[in-house]
């Protein structure tokens, strides 16, 4: 292992290999036949590769799983199989229901720990704050600017999370699971910096800004609402759709359309998007 500084205690220690998004969600996005296809702007290819590099001391890389990875991995959507943190909501009762969407309180049920929730997900905005993840750029993936202070200091349990962030969790509510997972990107809302990542059936957003708290969206987010609401919404049309947008004009290796013509000649689709 290398030796270098570690950009969460800030001290110079060996580093270990840490992932973007845990190496754990890797193994809910595949099956035993075909391997994951990789998808960006430029190129669209099946690979094994993760996004990973050397980050992290060993202390602060189990500082991120302890407090999050290891709690929230496990209830994430099992390719062709079973979804804990959708059968856990759906056993209570919602607070609202509408016709697109359902929103549970997550405080009131003892099988989810907000807490471990919300320290996942900005551990993995972090991380993406502070490293490129080898996309051929020294710059790190999103800018949080200041911001990104902040976020250490809280996975750090040095200090609260600051009152301009809010945090959305939203979860597939569909019986078709998008097995997929999207790197940390900056959103398109209107008000507010934003930023969201997704990861088999739920996806994580942010909201920052300094009147986040007073917005008609902030009663929606785990973090400002005292009963920590969870929202189950169809997200997979959502995300193919987004893939397809940002991959629309990527290259597509031999082997991917060798592996799609296979998967269609089963009478399946492989189309992103509507």
């Amino acid at each position: 292992m290398p030796i270098g500084i570690c950009p969460m205690c800030r001290e110079e220690k060996k580093l270990c290999m840490s992932h973007l998004l845990s190496k754990k969600i890797y193994p809910l996005c595949r099956n035993d036949e075909f391997e994951p296809v990789a998808v960006n702007s430029q190129v669209m290819r099946p690979t094994v590769n993760q996004t990973k590099a050397y980050l992290l001391c060993e202390i602060c890389e189990d500082n991120l799983s302890k407090n999050g990875e290891r709690i929230t991995v496990p209830l994430l959507s099992r390719w062709d199989g079973p979804f804990p943190l959708f059968d856990r909501l759906v056993k209570q009762k919602p607070i609202l229901a509408t016709e697109a969407m359902s929103i549970y309180a997550g405080a009131d049920i003892p099988e989810i720990d907000v807490p471990k929730l919300i320290h996942f997900a900005m551990g993995i905005f972090w991380k993406a704050s502070v490293h490129s993840f080898g996309r051929g750029s020294d710059r790190p993936r999103i800018d949080l600017g200041e911001d990104s202070e902040a976020l250490r200091l809280f996975l750090r349990g040095e200090a609260p999370l600051p009152d301009h962030i809010a945090l959305a969790i939203a979860v597939e509510s569909g019986p078709i699971r998008f097995p997929a997972m999207i790197d940390p990107f900056p959103g398109d809302n209107p008000d507010f910096r934003n930023f969201f990542f997704y990861v088999p059936g739920m996806q994580m957003q942010i909201y920052i800004g300094d009147k986040v708290r007073e917005s008609p969206s902030a009663k929606y987010c785990i973090n400002v609402n005292p009963r920590a609401p969870i929202l189950l919404v169809p997200l997979g049309k959502d995300m193919r759709g987004f893939m397809a947008k940002h991959s629309a004009d990527a290259y597509k290796t031999e082997k991917l359309l060798k592996t799609t013509a296979e998967i269609e000649a089963r009478g399946l689709s492989v189309k992103l998007g509507d």
